[in-house]
């Protein structure tokens, strides 16, 4: 457990790191297109092993972590408007699949979110930010390589109001292909930069 001025000096760090980002845009990795689902592959002889799946992104948004009556109307658009500093939290997280070890902890802390004509950018401490892409009011997604090139990363955030969002992201590491770490995210609105 960390100390409470250990903490305050990481966090002060990490502000200043995110201060000094130039505000030329950086190359962030290309969102994969959506693939439209295919067929179902048809029954494999029972002696024959089959390949651990590899995650394939859908159209469809992940379910927000709200209850229906906090969700927002279609038409309201709660995704900021210029770019912030949101401060996220993790889940412990799990994994899914044949894993060798436990979840696989990804970064979190402040995040710096950008509006784009895509969708949006999500800029955490990896050293190249994601676009994400929007797929309906209040929901983007990224789904490709990690910024590093360590695995295939899926991350979907929904907005559930203008001070707060809700993220699932689902890992897959290169070394482990039918393993799946999952986290949510929490977040809250710190300030516009």
């Amino acid at each position: 457990m960390l100390s409470p001025l250990r903490r305050a000096l990481i966090t002060g760090a990490l502000v200043l790191i995110l201060a000094a980002c130039s505000t030329a845009p950086a190359a962030a990795p290309a969102a994969t297109p959506i693939p439209t689902p295919a067929a179902p592959p048809t029954a494999a002889p029972a002696a024959t092993p089959t390949p651990a799946p590899t995650p394939i992104p859908t159209a469809e948004p992940e379910p927000a972590a709200t209850s229906p009556k906090d969700a927002p109307s279609a038409a309201q658009d709660l995704a900021p408007k210029r770019r912030s500093v949101w401060d996220t939290k993790i889940s412990p997280g799990e994994t899914l699949g044949n894993c060798a070890g436990g979840a696989i902890l990804p970064v979190y802390g402040l995040v710096q979110i950008t509006p784009t004509e895509e969708g949006l950018e999500w800029k955490n401490q990896e050293p190249v930010p994601y676009a994400m892409a929007r797929l309906a009011p209040n929901t983007y997604r990224f789904a490709g390589p990690s910024s590093i090139n360590d695995g295939v990363v899926t991350m979907t955030v929904t907005f559930v109001d203008e001070k707060s969002l809700v993220m699932l992201r689902e890992f897959t590491p290169n070394a482990e292909p039918g393993c799946i770490h999952r986290h949510e995210y929490t977040g809250e609105f710190k300030w516009f930069r």
